[in-house]
């Protein structure tokens, strides 16, 4: 009698094989969650999604951070996007950053993409997230000189073009000898002999 209920409590809490578990069938992670009557002291580092609905005392660095309306994070935060909800007292460093309407932001923020919604309050300064751009290589890099002796010519950049006559080229290409053809009728009179 057991063994049938055991069987079917375990048939019917399998996951399909492709699904995942998420019920989405997709194969995107769950989100780190920091639910209501959880307090956090320390530092959060994960690559994936952290929801914050209880108190984080620490830094957060994710690639997503959503600080739900009873969430509170007092630390600095490091991520890709950043939507605020509750309240937040440290510097928040991130891509996108959203102050949501009922939300408090006491910190500077660094930022590509900044909106503050009517309703925040905000208190703190403002930056651009410098972004890092490699510089192009001109020239390739000049090796040492292994002769100290002799003297290096220095490297030459062109930074004009250089505009031809067009008509020198034209008379040049006048005075040059003309082609013959491969097929020429001379050629062709050899073959047919031979």
């Amino acid at each position: 009698m057991f063994a049938k209920v055991k069987e079917r409590i375990d048939s019917s809490t399998a996951r399909p094989a492709g699904g995942g578990g998420n019920g989405g069938g997709s194969d995107r992670p769950m989100p780190s969650i920091v639910s209501r009557d959880m307090r956090v002291t320390g530092n959060l580092d994960t690559p994936g999604e952290v929801h914050v609905e209880g108190t984080v005392d620490g830094d957060i660095s994710c690639s997503k951070l959503i600080i739900g309306a009873t969430g509170t994070v007092n630390g600095h935060i490091l991520a890709g996007t950043v939507r605020v909800h509750g309240r937040v007292q440290g510097e928040i460093n991130a891509e996108e950053v959203f102050i949501l309407n009922g939300s408090t932001v006491q910190g500077d923020v660094v930022q590509q993409l900044l909106e503050i919604a009517p309703g925040a309050s905000f208190e703190g300064a403002i930056r651009r997230r410098a972004t890092v751009v490699a510089p192009a290589m001109l020239a390739p890099p000049v090796p040492e000189p292994t002769d100290t002796a002799a003297e290096a010519e220095p490297l030459l950049l062109a930074t004009e073009s250089v505009e031809t006559d067009e008509a020198e080229e034209l008379s040049a290409a006048a005075s040059a000898e003309p082609l013959q053809a491969a097929n020429s009728g001379d050629d062709l009179a050899e073959k047919k002999a031979g």
